[in-house]
């Protein structure tokens, strides 16, 4: 084994899973080595101030040094410079490919070291290794005793995960004066479908802050508030507990979209209902429901009742 894939990690932990996955794929295709930078593409993270997540996961892969990770350094400083780089480049230290992000890129075959930097958020990056990927990215079990408490609530009902993202946490938006879900519509949709073809569905609100926007969510079913304010914090905690419901709305988050992902392996029946505005339209499979998709009609199956 003589050629390495190198990935540059960034983003929160969901992006993180999407690029490891990316590259534990392409290194399983080509018989690489795979090597992770877990510091450059984090320096200028000055916004959200994110960090290398991937801790406690059950990953094959080594650490970068600091001749690989200055590579993605010098692409950068290279990029500043103008122009629009090509999709892949060679150096000669090796290939680059950039995540095309709206697009699907082949990427390069075997033979010679492979540098990845981007997101891949797209499941057909790693469809070929599927299996491997949902072992190595599932994350641990939690210590918290509260984590586990809840989980076996989320085992014991017909569980919904309806996971919320609030305006402050979506890069790019003009957040002047603006306040509130991203989605809110579509999560009662998906809700309403849900509850038309589930039994006593149980609605598990996930979401960083228990603000007065998210207790307003009018759901039909039960509901259950998970947030930081409620004590449930640390990314791969609430992760393996997403993991855990049989039904899910995700909104456009990467982080929700991996709790899904590794969900329905467990649960083949599960329903799944996404927001349609991933930056690739791709990210959602095509098993997967979009708002289009929906049946809004569906008659709500029980009053709401919070918890």
């Amino acid at each position: 084994m003589s050629a390495t894939v190198t990935v540059e990690l960034k983003g929160g932990l969901g992006n993180q899973l999407f690029e490891y996955a990316a590259g534990r794929a392409l290194a399983l295709r080509g018989n690489a080595q795979l090597v992770l930078d877990t510091q450059t593409g984090f320096v200028r993270d000055r916004v959200y101030r994110r960090t290398y997540e991937l801790d406690g996961f059950p990953l094959a892969a080594g650490r970068a040094g600091p001749w690989r990770r200055l590579r993605f350094v010098f692409e950068r400083a290279r990029g500043r410079l103008g122009g629009r780089p090509d999709a892949i480049v060679r150096r000669p230290w090796g290939r680059l490919a950039r995540d095309p992000i709206s697009g699907f890129l082949e990427l390069p075959a075997a033979g010679g070291d492979i540098y990845l930097t981007g997101h891949w958020q797209d499941e057909r990056y790693f469809a070929d290794a599927a299996d491997v990927v949902a072992r190595e990215c599932r994350p641990p079990r939690p210590a918290d005793p509260a984590f586990r408490e809840l989980a076996a609530e989320i085992g014991a009902c017909n569980s919904v995960a309806v996971g919320v993202r609030r305006f402050e946490e979506v890069p790019g938006e003009d957040k002047r004066g603006v306040g509130g879900l991203t989605e809110d519509a579509f999560y009662l949709a998906g809700a309403r479908h849900v509850a038309a073809r589930v039994d006593d569905p149980v609605f598990f609100v996930f979401s960083t802050r228990r603000t007065p926007d998210v207790e307003a969510l009018d759901l039909p079913g039960r509901i259950r508030f998970v947030t930081h304010d409620d004590g449930y914090v640390g990314s791969a905690a609430r992760l393996w507990l997403i993991a855990r419901c049989r039904h899910h709305i995700l909104s456009n988050s990467s982080f929700y979209w991996w709790a899904a992902w590794l969900a329905e392996r467990q649960f083949p029946d599960a329903i799944i209902v996404a927001s349609d505005r991933f930056p690739n339209p791709a990210t959602v499979p095509a098993r997967w429901l979009t708002p289009g998709q929906l049946d809004a009609a569906a008659p709500a199956a029980t009053e709401r009742r919070s918890a």
